[in-house]
């Protein structure tokens, strides 16, 4: 009984987990440009947020473009303090340019030029976009299962 009981406690935690997780993305003057394509099912009247820590060692006249479906949603340049010692947290309202279905978003190095001693190089850390919950069961009722189940886990320990 204990172990269905974990079970059903971990599917309805699992169940609530949300977004598109696409981890890290490095770009360099030999690749400076990397694309990622993914599905998703948009949920009307939600807001979506691409958020992700950046950093790099990109210089002046460089800059780094990311794109979703073709349309630029934010540029890094060396104006926004760029070294790896001022990582940035970063959170994009993305939901007018992300579509029901297949989308594209493509991070693009521009003018990364360097020399025998200086390669430049530009990081998006923990890069995900945030879902919402799709469950027939409601938040607040998954909550109180959660809180259901743990007690009477407690209760057979």
């Amino acid at each position: 009984m204990r172990k269905y009981l974990i079970l059903t406690m971990l599917l309805l935690l699992l169940n609530s987990s949300f977004g598109y997780y696409f981890e890290y993305i490095k770009i360099t003057e030999s690749n400076p440009t990397k694309t990622i394509t993914f599905k998703i099912n948009k949920v009307e009247n939600y807001t979506y947020k691409l958020s992700f820590v950046h950093y790099g060692t990109i210089k002046e006249n460089m800059q780094v473009n990311i794109y979703l479906n073709g349309n630029l949603v934010y540029v890094i340049d060396d104006s926004n303090d760029a070294s790896p010692a001022y990582k940035k947290n970063v959170s994009i309202d993305i939901t007018d340019y992300l579509k029901d279905g297949e989308n594209v978003l493509k991070v693009d190095g521009v003018n990364l030029i360097g020399n025998g001693n200086y390669h430049p190089y530009y990081v998006l850390k923990d890069v995900y976009i945030n879902e919402p919950t799709k469950t027939p069961i409601d938040f607040k009722l998954m909550i109180y299962t959660l809180l259901i189940i743990g007690f009477l886990i407690y209760r057979k320990c």
